[in-house]
């Protein structure tokens, strides 16, 4: 089985660290329940800690698509938003 890695890419407006950290918080422990979720991790970029990046890895893409469009996801979306100077990337990747 292919897993597949979702790499999200979110800027910080400044000062919103510690905002953006209890919200991420709640986005990831929505994203456990869904369907073929296997993990998530969150790193900070070393050199500018306004750069964060969620690590997420699914079953199938299938699986990222319906979270991706899902409610839950929408909704903890909403929250995270007000906080970054520009929409967020994503990128998925699967093993070479």
């Amino acid at each position: 089985m292919t897993m597949l890695a979702v790499l999200i890419k979110r800027i910080l407006a400044p000062g919103m660290e510690s905002t953006y950290e209890e919200f991420s918080r709640k986005i990831i422990q929505a994203a456990v329940p869904a369907k073929g979720f296997i993990s998530s991790k969150a790193f900070k970029d070393i050199n500018n800690p306004g750069i964060r990046y969620t690590l997420i890895q699914m079953e199938t893409l299938a699986d990222w698509h319906a979270w991706q469009n899902s409610a839950e996801r929408n909704d903890a979306l909403a929250l995270i938003q007000p906080l970054l100077q520009e929409p967020e990337t994503v990128s998925i990747l699967t093993t070479a």
